[in-house]
């Protein structure tokens, strides 16, 4: 307690006696009041419990995330200050959740969050100092806290997540800008034509929630299925997977799906682009199909892994879906032809139709990366870091932003019993960003404001008191950006046909 705050007071066990000298109530309530004045107004009762408790970020996240990513990395940022390696990925994590702001702001945010693990009257630190611990920390911590918070398994799934008892999931990239620097350029590259360099993301995600399961993160050059290649251990049993086109490799696949994972992954059109064959047709439209490892296949699969002795990948057996949507509208129809490969070969169980329906979950991915870009990071703002590895560290924090967003907005829809889809993502952001402190105690009393004893709970209730997401008729709009300016979205409907596929027909059995 600061000096201007200091009294002096007798110590309660002198005053013992009445106004005659001798002991009575006066002299008792005299010594309690005394007591009660020398502890203050439940200054230590609650800055103690400020110690113990967390504040809103670490609620959000998984039990002891921080501390444990700091452990498992043996890091040596742990000299006696007050920017340590927890207090500096808060700030990192602080930083990411208020992108628009300098480091001065989000110190100054950052060292009023309750349950911070720093000495009580700890000046809080300057900008430069910041910059200097980010260093310290370089990426690995932060990554790590991503990683351990995506595979937390306490969270609710959310109504339209599960599949025929199958958690739905998709995967795909992105690019993020970074800041117009030489070294960031020559570490991770520019696209031709363009003037800043980018770091590319692959992501697996939950598509009910829209909760990253795993990441990886390259540069601009590495190819999206570099990275997604990082990602197979997290394809395990109990879920079907989404992936646009380009993502199918009879290599990948196989991989991909010995985990238990089912997968539903569209492929390319061309009969010859695909090493397929029809073994028989389904009930249902479908096919049955050979996947079986070209001479040519083999060739080059050898030559991108620098080893002539790679053996031929093992004869497949998988399921073809063949189908076309047709978005129908008052002015216009379209339709679009899709094939996708599954490793779901029962009809019965799992008919064509109901795979095709379920192809258009994929897109999730993509508004869980519109949401990344868009409302996290913020339209047209590069990252801060100017070095490979705080650009790096950044979007790692990103990630762990939206994850936190994510989380929030999932719990607050399972409270209510309805669709994460209704929860709109912006206002629960915004409202995080509002609450990030709002239950720190008082600097000068220490007394805690009554919202604080549960800041999930107040969050919750702010998010579900906003308006929800209507439901409203599927819509849609102009692909190309003359046709957006020459007409509003219009009303759509869809209808889907199996068709059969181009394929030909296996003239060999199954392992000959």
């Amino acid at each position: 307690m600061s000096a201007q705050f200091a009294i002096v007071l007798a110590s309660a066990s002198t005053v013992t006696a009445g106004p005659g000298g001798g002991e009575g109530p006066a002299a008792d309530a005299a010594a309690a009041l005394l007591a009660q004045a020398a502890a203050g107004p439940g200054f230590w009762e609650d800055w103690l419990g400020e110690l113990r408790r967390a504040g809103l970020i670490g609620e959000l996240l998984a039990g002891g995330v921080i501390a444990r990513a700091v452990a498992e990395a043996g890091h040596g940022h742990k000299l006696d200050r007050a920017l340590t390696a927890e207090v500096t990925a808060m700030c990192v994590i602080t930083g990411a959740l208020f992108p628009d702001q300098g480091y001065d702001l989000i110190l100054a945010r950052t060292f009023k969050m309750p349950g911070l693990p720093v000495k009580p009257g700890t000046v809080t630190p300057s900008g430069p100092a910041l910059s200097k611990a980010r260093a310290l920390l370089g990426e690995q911590v932060m990554r790590r806290i991503f990683e351990l918070d995506a595979a937390r398994t306490d969270l609710e799934l959310g109504i339209g997540a599960t599949w025929h008892g199958l958690e739905t999931t998709g995967i795909d990239g992105t690019t993020i800008e970074l800041f117009p620097d030489d070294g960031l350029a020559e570490a991770f590259g520019v696209p031709a034509g363009g003037t800043r360099p980018k770091i590319r993301i692959a992501a697996h995600v939950r598509t009910g929630s829209r909760r990253w399961i795993a990441a990886a993160i390259g540069g601009y050059h590495d190819g999206e299925n570099t990275l997604a290649d990082q990602l197979e251990s997290s394809f395990t049993a109990g879920m079907v997977n989404l992936a646009d086109r380009g993502f199918f490799s009879m290599d990948r696949w196989i991989r991909f799906s010995a985990g238990g994972a089912r997968l539903i992954w569209r492929v390319k059109n061309g009969a010859k682009s695909v090493p397929f064959t029809t073994l028989r047709m389904l009930r249902d439209g479908s096919e049955l199909v050979l996947l079986r490892e070209s001479a040519s296949m083999l060739g080059k699969r050898r030559r991108d892994l620098g080893d002539k002795t790679v053996p031929r990948l093992p004869d497949t057996i998988a399921r073809l879906v063949s189908f076309t949507v047709t978005a129908r509208t008052a002015r216009r129809a379209r339709t679009t032809t899709i094939k996708v490969l599954t490793t779901l070969l029962d009809p019965g169980a799992f008919p064509a139709r109901e795979i095709a329906a379920l192809y258009a979950e994929r897109w999730q991915a993509e508004i869980a990366y519109f949401h990344l870009k868009k409302t996290v990071k913020g339209a047209g703002r590069v990252l801060r870091g100017r070095s490979v590895a705080l650009a790096r560290q950044e979007t790692w924090a990103l990630l762990l932003v939206h994850n936190m967003t994510a989380t929030i907005a999932a719990r607050a829809a399972a409270s209510a019993g309805i669709d994460p889809d209704q929860i709109p993502f912006t206002a629960v952001l915004a409202l995080i960003r509002d609450h990030v402190t709002a239950d720190a105690s008082c600097p000068h009393c220490g007394k805690r404001p009554a919202s604080g004893n549960d800041p999930i709970a107040l969050l919750v209730n702010a998010i579900l008191a906003q308006p929800p997401h209507r439901d409203r008729p599927a819509r849609t709009s102009g692909r190309t950006p003359f046709q957006r300016r020459a007409w509003h979205t219009e009303e759509v409907a869809y209808t889907i046909a199996i068709i059969p596929s181009n394929l030909p027909k296996a003239t060999t059995t199954h392992g000959s």
